[in-house]
């Protein structure tokens, strides 16, 4: 394998040696020098000929022809040096060799290619025996070439934008194409390896290796002495597309040389590991030792900064030494002719000796510049003048390859300040096109220097503050940014047709830190080809992807959830329902559906409100939204997947609190109106049959006694059929007339909650006289009891009423299966949940310390052991944080299993689980009990007035004056003797209407009255604001049960 391009412009004088051959004199072998006065910027060898490429760019060759390998006519056998004349008008910067065909990379990009071609190693098109003459490889690349590599017969190409390509025989899978992919006459494209950012292409005899800028290593090709790098040989004989090496991830690789059956990795520590076939020792190790994998070269005394690997030989400059280490196959060996068709001799039976090829005195005096190494060659270029050998000048293997294009501070600068239309503007232009078509290229400029495990699936690998601030200073000036949203939009989809690495897969993640994906104009042609893409990803590429969004900050996670939804809102203003849009809809949906579930997975980077669509009730029916999806849920006639509507009841993570809401409502009205519907039917069927039999009402009539409602209400209840339960709710006091318009239902509610949750009633524990209530572990009432009240809190939340419950959160947790966690016991027992915390913030290292905590615990009047023979097993470090789960565990869980399961039963056999589960536990808790969201200001300009009342009348004035200079639980009180509820409404202020008028018989001695059903204020003409306040404040406390909280 030969060197990469690059090289200084100093004046270089060139040193080879060669290993000694059968039929030649015996002086032949050993160091010699080539002519001086030659700058020499590169040479390539294989075993019969190589190629010297000088700085000028001209390019000599010697040594055999007779299949044109030199591309010279009329010299079949061996050829003394000379130019190669049909690459005169050429400026060569990069040369290779395989083993009787040659390459050449020229300043403009173009590969030429000679030599033998049977197995289509040329990449002309055709399989033809020989070429002497090079030739252009044309039609094939569409963007500059930057490195060439050749195996025995097959050639390997990098592009400027990252892309690779593959020609030439493929017995062994030495293209990366795949299994069933014969001998290919023209450049292949290597999809295998599709954006991910490459520092190297190399090959060897029949294996290939790509190296990216993070130092991930992927071989292919032939492995039957382990030259890929697989730790199984038996397992891995034959690699037929790239794959990643994983015993290569961590060591920080930053270049690669191959000979014929072995392999050589230099680190970035100046490391030196070797693997594959070790007949002759050239992997720098005993040729009798066993060693399967890459295996570090331990006996090299420096660190290297080069490295070349001959046929059967390895070498590594260390140049803090000036040495060079040089391994494998040499003079001992006594090979004929470097000619790889005769057989191998046996392996040296000779002590095994690191440097067995050169001695330390043959470079006596020589400042070695750099190495080259191939067949049985290998070249020295030395520095002119030896003070230039200095440890900073000395040049790295991997500095002289050509580097893909990259955006870096130099070409920010210099695209911002391009004056339009000159010659550096259309040069910008391309460049700009080149990296924002390539996910290779883009991910290569914002890759972090992390050199540990640069292949790793679960952390991020691009700088995204860097990408956002880089792509915001860019998109400043407008031509940069047209240029930017025009070559998106172009190549989008094969801009994100990545291989399954997490190098690729990091484009998903730049590409919505650009504002061009945000811009309104362009966010649907981009994001939803974006989103698309994210959905059609194979399993193992999600896995990734999704681990690394897990791994995002929340401002990088943001940016990505932002540009989704702002798509969806841009979609359903400008709606029209055609099959494409609603694919798009719900493709965008979907993809916010992957990023909610990576979210959740990552215990919530992002706040969950963070993906509710503010807007959705603006552009959304939800009445049919909520139809759709349970025609969906049925299966029932519903069409395929494909042709199915956009239903946001399947997504319900955007759903904003509000619109959760009214999903909730309007289910249970379609359940009230079936029931309607079905009383009717049923009605018209009994009078068709002349049946005197009376249908089934459409409502669920509780008629209870006001003297004795707890247990009336717990007998009507146990005896109510199901189908009752989903019914419209309308209460009945006995010997009450009066028609429930839902002032009666919201007074029943209130009246027979705060009886049950009395602590004298004996259904709830509490541990003081003001904490929260919770379910009792060893209750005083029947357990049958705990069901019906789960139906009566199931009753209030299907007939849209909010109840005072004085539970903690954890019991909304439960009812949604979720966990409950130590904030839950902070929230529900303070002194608790602080003590279990001191417990886990101190280190207990002495038991004998600490002999008062232990695993029981004082829990409803009696002590608990939270495991077996708790009392006697104290707390230390090592199982404290398992004292804190079981304390949590036995209060919220274990404890109170039975009551609480037959309460959630009683529950659920009211409201739909599904609906619920939509709901996060704070919204279901605000569900029930309601809002605290007052805004007072609000509910004075919602105010509607009738009669001889408007704003500006003298009692209008003085009843908002009094009632603003009301203390909050005053006002609180207020609108409970107005609604029936201390809360704010479900939906919010907004629909909470009061409307103000007086009544003919009220003069200014009665009171205020309230009609709590029509929200209805009747409000006499009081003299004075003094007498106001005082009627206004006799009533709101002449109102039983008003005034709790």
């Amino acid at each position: 394998g030969g060197g990469g391009g690059g090289g200084g412009g100093d004046r270089c004088r060139v040193r080879y040696w060669k290993m000694l051959e059968e039929e030649e004199e015996e002086g032949t072998a050993g160091l010699h020098r080539l002519s001086e006065g030659e700058r020499v910027r590169e040479i390539a060898c294989s075993g019969r000929h190589c190629l010297i490429l000088l700085e000028d760019g001209t390019v000599t060759s010697g040594g055999h022809n007779h299949r044109g390998q030199l591309g010279r006519r009329n010299q079949e056998g061996g050829a003394q040096r000379g130019q190669i004349q049909a690459l005169e008008a050429q400026t060569i910067v990069q040369v290779s060799c395989g083993r009787e065909h040659s390459l050449a990379v020229c300043n403009q990009g173009h590969v030429f290619a000679w030599g033998a071609g049977s197995e289509g190693q040329l990449g002309i098109g055709q399989f033809k025996e020989q070429s002497f003459i090079p030739k252009r490889i044309d039609g094939i690349f569409k963007v500059n070439v930057i490195q060439v590599a050749c195996g025995h017969y097959h050639s390997i190409a990098l592009l400027k934008d990252g892309r690779v390509f593959s020609w030439g025989q493929n017995n062994h899978g030495q293209l990366g194409l795949g299994k069933v992919i014969n001998s290919q006459a023209s450049p292949q494209r290597v999809t295998s390896l599709e954006g991910i950012p490459l520092a190297q292409v190399t090959a060897g005899g029949m294996h290939s290796f790509a190296l990216s800028l993070s130092g991930a290593v992927f071989g292919w090709g032939r492995n039957n002495a382990g030259q890929l790098g697989f730790n199984h040989v038996g397992q891995k004989a034959g690699q037929f597309k790239p794959y990643l090496v994983a015993a290569l991830q961590s060591i920080g690789a930053i270049y690669i040389s191959c000979g014929d059956e072995h392999s050589a990795v230099l680190t970035r520590d100046g490391s030196v590991f070797t693997f594959g076939d070790n007949t002759y020792g050239q992997l720098g190790h005993s040729p009798t030792s066993q060693s399967a994998g890459p295996q570090k070269i331990d006996g090299i005394d420096g660190p290297a900064s080069q490295i070349a690997c001959g046929s059967y030989h390895t070498l590594a400059f260390i140049f803090t030494s000036g040495r060079i280490v040089s391994v494998g196959r040499g003079h001992l060996d006594h090979v004929a002719d470097c000619d790889e068709t005769q057989p191998l001799p046996e392996p040296s039976a000779l002590p095994f000796d690191i440097s067995s090829l050169l001695s330390a005195h043959d470079l006596e005096g020589i400042h070695v510049k750099r190495i080259f190494a191939g067949g049985c060659v290998n070249f020295v270029t030395t520095f002119a003048v030896p003070q230039v050998a200095a440890v900073t000048d000395v040049t790295l293997s991997a500095e002289n390859l050509q580097k893909i294009g990259t955006i870096d501070r130099t070409s920010v600068g210099r695209w911002t300040s391009v004056k339009l239309g000159s010659k550096e503007h259309q040069e910008a232009k391309r460049e700009i096109d080149l990296i924002f078509s390539s996910a290779a290229c883009l991910t290569g400029s914002f890759l972090q220097q992390s050199y540990e495990s640069p292949m790793r699936t679960s952390s991020i690998n691009v700088d995204l503050k860097a990408a956002k601030e880089t792509f915001d200073e860019l998109t400043r000036k407008d031509w940069i940014a047209a240029m930017i949203s025009y070559g998106l939009e172009k190549h989008l989809p094969v801009l994100l047709s990545v291989a399954s690495y997490r190098e690729a897969l990091s484009i998903f993640l730049l590409l919505p830190q650009c504002s061009v994906m945000h811009k309104a104009g362009k966010c649907v042609a981009l994001v939803i080809p974006f989103a698309d893409a994210v959905n059609k990803l194979s399993r193992s590429s999600f896995s990734i992807l999704e681990k690394c969004w897990s791994s995002l900050q929340a401002s990088s996670l943001n940016q990505i959830v932002k540009m989704l939804k702002k798509t969806v809102v841009c979609r359903l203003q400008g709606w029209r329902y055609t099959l494409m849009e609603t694919q798009n809809l719900k493709s965008l949906l979907n993809m916010l559906k992957k990023l909610y579930k990576a979210n959740l997975k990552a215990n919530c980077i992002l706040p969950i409100n963070k993906f509710y669509i503010e807007e959705i009730t603006n552009h959304v029916d939800i009445s049919t939204d909520v139809s759709n999806w349970r025609w969906w849920q049925t299966g029932i006639d519903s069409p395929e997947e494909d042709k199915c509507p956009a239903i946001f009841c399947r997504f319900p993570f955007v759903l904003t609190w509000h619109a959760k809401i009214q999903v909730l409502h309007t289910d249970s009205g379609f359940r009230k109106q079936d029931a309607l519907v079905m009383a009717c039917e049923q009605a018209l069927q009994s009078r068709m049959q002349g049946s005197s039999e009376l249908p089934k009402l459409p409502i669920f009539h509780l008629r209870v006694n006001r003297k004795n409602l707890v247990e009336d209400m717990f007998l009507k209840l146990s005896t109510v059929e199901d189908c009752n339960l989903q019914k419209e709710l309308v209460v009945e006091f006995v010997g009450e007339p009066g028609i429930d318009l839902g002032g009666v239902r919201r007074e029943f509610f209130m009246l027979v909650l705060e009886e049950i949750i009395q602590p004298d009633y004996g259904m709830f524990m509490y541990c003081d006289s003001l904490s929260l209530m919770w379910f009792p572990s060893r209750p005083s009432v029947e357990k049958k009891k705990y069901f019906l009240f789960g139906i009566l809190c199931g009753l209030a939340i299907f007939n849209y009423v909010v109840v005072y419950l004085p539970f903690p959160l954890v019991l909304f947790k439960k009812l949604l299966d979720k966990k409950p966690t130590l904030e839950d016991m902070k929230d529900y027992q303070p002194t608790i949940g602080r003590s279990l915390q001191y417990i886990l913030d101190c280190a207990y290292d002495d038991p004998e310390k600490n002999p008062d905590v232990c695993f029981s615990i004082p829990w409803d009047n009696r002590e608990v052991d939270l495991i077996p023979n708790g009392s006697s097993i104290n707390v230390d470090n090592s199982n404290k944080h398992n004292y804190v789960d079981k304390y949590i565990d036995y209060v919220f869980n274990t404890s109170v299993t039975e009551v609480f399961e037959a309460f959630k039963r009683g529950f659920y056999k009211v409201c739909d689980r599904e609906i619920l589960q939509f709901f996060q536990p704070q919204e279901l808790m605000d569900v029930v009990t309601g809002n605290t969201d007052y805004d007072w200001i609000k509910f004075e300009k919602n105010t509607v007035y009738w009669g001889i009342y408007e704003p500006s009348h003298p009692t209008i004035q003085m009843f908002w004056k009094v009632f603003h200079e009301l203390s909050f639980p005053e006002k609180k009180g207020f609108l409970l003797f107005l609604t029936g509820l201390n809360k704010v409404p479900l939906l919010g202020m907004d629909v909470l209407k009061m409307r103000i008028t007086s009544h003919a018989t009220l003069s200014e001695n009665h009171l205020p009255e309230a009609q709590t059903c029509f929200q209805i204020l009747f409000l006499p003409l009081y003299p004075t604001r003094e007498v106001l306040k005082e009627k206004l404040l006799m009533a709101i406390s002449f109102n039983r049960g008003f005034g709790k909280a």
